[in-house]
Order: C-alpha cells, then structure tokens, then sequence
C-alpha cells in the first residue's frame, strides 16, 4: 500500500513537471506582442489607452526621417468627460511640464497653445471604443521622444511612453 501510494505520487509529480514544462515551452507561441518588437523600427504602430490610464505598448522605436502611422485606441469604458485620452508626441519638455499646463486647455485638446511648436503629433480627446490614426514624419534627428496623455491627471498617473527614434 505504501509502495503504491509512493508510485502515486511520483507520477503525480512527473505529469506536474511535464505540464509546466509545456506550459514553459508554448508560452512564447503565438501572436507578437502589440506594436511587436519594442527594439524594432516600424513605421506603423498601434497604441492603446484604458481606464487604468495605461497605454500599451509604452515604448516603440521609428526610423528617423521617415513617414508613420500611428493608430489610437481608447479601450476604456468609462465616459470621455471623466476618462478621455488623448496622444500627444512631444520634444523639448519633459512628460509633467507638458502636461501640467496643457491640461488646463480642454478647448484645444488638452494641448497648451504655447506648447503646440513643441508637438510633432497628436490626436483628439478619445472617449470609449474610438480610434484615430495619424500620419506624421518621424524627427531626423535621433534620440527619445515622450508621448503622454495630458488629460488632466493621467500623465501624473503614469500615461506616458517614449518614441525612440534611430
């Protein structure tokens, strides 16, 4: 009886070990993560925003000089007026001080006209399920680029990635 309980427990363990090892081996099958290889140029990407104001991916590289397509997506569910989301790609100012003073500016799009020489794109405000897809020229010059939403509070909330332009 104990021998039979003993065996029990060994095939127990060895078909555990195999299912985690298959569970390991299969893990990394399937579709590419959104925006694929985050240390590859694209030239086009698609960017989502949820209600937990998070965009995905958070980073992503572009060649420099060169045309992009940059698809939005507010995922959310909750109302524009309290969750809205927009994109701006920005140079010359970090993520907070773009931000704490366009979201002051719901009229333009939560984009400070001061700022607006120091946008190289950016969308509307989106509410639920909306999308829209801007074309913009990458800067020829390399180096990090913030995108943030600056609806207000959601920078300070963590919105925020860079374009990498190389």
């Amino acid at each position: 009886m104990e021998k039979t309980m003993k065996s029990t427990k060994r095939l127990q363990l060895l078909s555990f070990t195999a299912l985690l090892g298959a569970v390991v081996l299969f893990a990394g099958c399937g579709e590419p993560a959104p925006g694929g290889d985050p240390a590859e140029a694209v030239t086009s990407v698609t960017i989502t925003g949820n209600d937990q104001m998070q965009f995905e991916p958070t980073r992503f590289v572009v060649p420099a000089g060169e045309e992009i397509t940059l698809t939005f997506q507010n995922i959310g569910q909750m109302p524009k007026e309290t969750m809205g989301h927009n994109l701006a790609i920005i140079r010359g100012l970090t993520p907070m001080a773009f931000s704490s003073v366009s979201q002051q500016h719901p009229e333009n799009e939560y984009i400070a006209p001061e700022f607006e020489d120091r946008v190289i794109a950016a969308t509307q405000v989106l509410g639920p399920g909306e999308e829209e897809t801007i074309v913009f020229t990458a800067p020829t010059e390399p180096g990090e680029y913030p995108f943030v939403c600056s609806f207000p509070t959601h920078t300070g909330a963590g919105m925020h990635g860079i374009m990498v332009v190389q």
